[in-house]
This record gives C-alpha cells, sequence and structure tokens, in this order.
C-alpha cells in the first residue's frame, strides 16, 4: 500500500478544490454570458477582445443561438428549424426581420445613416454642422431636443447662452400650438398649460435673446413628432426587445439602434444618457454617445466621452472599440475646432 504523508495529501486536495473552484467559476462566466446574450471574449495575447462585431440580435428561432443572442457580421449564420424562420433584430436598420437562415451580414446588412462613423470611414472632416459655443455666442442655437424628430409631445427646450443677454423668449407656432414664453435661463420645460405637439405636424421653434435696448437676436428651429403610425411600429419593436430580459446595457444598445436607424437621436442621446448616469463603464455605451453627439453638430460633448470610452475599452482589452473611440476623439477634435 502507498501511504501518502499527510501534508502531501493536505496539498493534493487544496489544489484539487482550487481546480474545481476555477471550473465551476468559468462554467458560471459563461453561463452568466449565454443568459444575457453576450458572448465571452477571446483571449489574444495580453489582450481580450471582442469575437466579432455584433450587427444583430436573436429574437426567436434559430436551434443554435438562444433568444437574446448577439448575431456576428461574419461568423454567425442562422441556422431555423426546418421550414421555419429566425426572428432577428438588425442594428442597421432598426427593423425585425423574419430570415430563413444563412450568413447574417448578407441580410442584415452593416450600411446605415450612422453619420459619424460614415464620417470617422471616410476621413471627412466637415461632415458636421456643429453647436459649438464660439461659433453662434451671438446667437442662441437650440440645444435639445437635440434632433428636429422626436417621440416625446412636451419636451425640454434648452438651447446656447448669448453674452450680455438679459433674458430669452421662448416661441413654438404650429397646427393646434401657438405659445410665447419669456424666461431668465438657457432652458424651458414645456409649459404645462399649453397643448402638446401633434403628430406628423412641422412646429416652428423660435428662440430670442432679449438685449439692452430693446435688441433681439433670434434663432429659428423646427421640431416634428414623428407620425403615430411609426412611432407605434418602433414602440411594438421596444415591446419585443424588452422582453428578452437583457442586461441594462445591452438593452440601452438595442433601443439606441433602433432610435438611431428611426432617426430619433434625442431619444437615441437619452437612453444612453441613462446608462451613464447609472455609471457604466462599458466602453460601447460612452462611445456610441460620443458618435450621436457628433451626429447632431456637439463635438465638445463628444470629446469627453470618446475619452472614456478608451479608458474602458483599455481596461477591457476591447481593441474594436478602443479603435473607434480613438477615431472619434480625432474627428471630434477636428470639427470642434
Amino acid at each position: 500500500m502507498l501511504i501518502v504523508p499527510k501534508s502531501t495529501a493536505q496539498g493534493e486536495r487544496k489544489v484539487f478544490q482550487l481546480q474545481i473552484a476555477a471550473i465551476v467559476s468559468i462554467l458560471i462566466f459563461s453561463n452568466f454570458s449565454s443568459a444575457w446574450g453576450q458572448r465571452p471574449p477571446v483571449a489574444r495575447g495580453n489582450l481580450l477582445v471582442p469575437k466579432c462585431e455584433v450587427v444583430a440580435r436573436i429574437i426567436s428561432g434559430d436551434i443554435r443561438l438562444a433568444a437574446g443572442s448577439e448575431v456576428c457580421s461574419k461568423e454567425d449564420q442562422l441556422q431555423p428549424a426546418n421550414g421555419a424562420t429566425v426572428e432577428v433584430f438588425c442594428y442597421a436598420n432598426g427593423n425585425i426581420l423574419q430570415l430563413s437562415g444563412g450568413a447574417i451580414n448578407e441580410q442584415c446588412s452593416q450600411t446605415s445613416n450612422n453619420q459619424a462613423q460614415f464620417c470617422i470611414r471616410e476621413n471627412r472632416f466637415n461632415c458636421f454642422d456643429t453647436k459649438g459655443p464660439e461659433e453662434y455666442e451671438n446667437t442662441p442655437i437650440l440645444i435639445t431636443p437635440y434632433s428636429p424628430l422626436i417621440l416625446n409631445t412636451r419636451p425640454t427646450l434648452s438651447w446656447t447662452p448669448v453674452r450680455n443677454a438679459i433674458g430669452y423668449i421662448v416661441q413654438i407656432k404650429g397646427t393646434g400650438v401657438e405659445w410665447s414664453k419669456e424666461v431668465n435661463s438657457t432652458s424651458l420645460p414645456y409649459p404645462k398649460d399649453e397643448p402638446a405637439m401633434q403628430s406628423g405636424i412641422i412646429y416652428e421653434v423660435n428662440v430670442l435673446a432679449k438685449m439692452t435696448e430693446q435688441e433681439f437676436i433670434g434663432k429659428s428651429s423646427i421640431l416634428m413628432i414623428m407620425h403615430a403610425d411609426k412611432a407605434q411600429q418602433a414602440k411594438a419593436i421596444i415591446e419585443r426587445i424588452q422582453s428578452l430580459n437583457l442586461s441594462p446595457d445591452n438593452l440601452a444598445v438595442d433601443l439606441e439602434n433602433l432610435y438611431k436607424a428611426n432617426d430619433l437621436l434625442t431619444e437615441a442621446i437619452e437612453v444612453l444618457k441613462e446608462r451613464i448616469q447609472a455609471r457604466t463603464q462599458n466602453p460601447t455605451i460612452y462611445r456610441a454617445l460620443g458618435d450621436r453627439y457628433l451626429d447632431v453638430g456637439l463635438p465638445q460633448l463628444a470629446s469627453p466621452k470618446y475619452r472614456i470610452a478608451m479608458q474602458y475599452a483599455k481596461l477591457r482589452g476591447d481593441l474594436n472599440e478602443l479603435a473607434k473611440a480613438q477615431a472619434g476623439l480625432e474627428l471630434s477634435l477636428s470639427v470642434g475646432r
């Protein structure tokens, strides 16, 4: 009989216990990532990089990928049951598609209306009309809503300050709406005692800076509430995405892609800002917010988000997001000069 010294046996038991604990930890992490539809990263040397460029999310119907799983642009092949289709949410067009199978990049195109990423790819530094304070320091430029097309029928209005202004007059005119309010600040919640804006109607927004000697400096903008049928379609897609029980960050990414595809940049920005206020450390959230700020002409707000995205991307070893954030930062600094 082989007699193992007590100290050796105890050491082997400790090693065995550590090995079991490590295996359990790996399994838990793997299951956790799958449960949230998020792929674990792949180790390459000392770096962790994403396995793919995510372009869609499984809603239902794939026999290999569970509902909520991310879908890669090149690596993934959709596999529906015989005679059935796979439901996927396409990031590029913001729609839920019924696909018969095959490579996702052939059916869910990566081409989108992402102006920031287009300008970054094409190295076009004259893509944006900026709302920076230097160019418009003597004109009140509407900041929020960030984009002309919105969902909220009673948005908060804000604008750039005008040097030496002693107050501001805000006016909205359009079908069923015509009001004027005077304020001393550079923001105004939509008045509760005024009728809400209606869907499908273009409204003119005037912001006038009151100067001394009855002088006024003004700037006009337009707002439009999304058509009711389009808004209902977007709401239905949002409900399907929410039913997947995604992590808060993944849900925000999907909603941001939906809003972006429908030119609802105000809503896209707000959903990303909510995650940042919740102190997320996801570089995608910060980088996407930088992109949206560029899209609406606010490079001075985009640059800090890109810098934070770079920090978190380095911590995660996410080379894809690091490259996107670096390119976005260069562009934001160039157009913001």
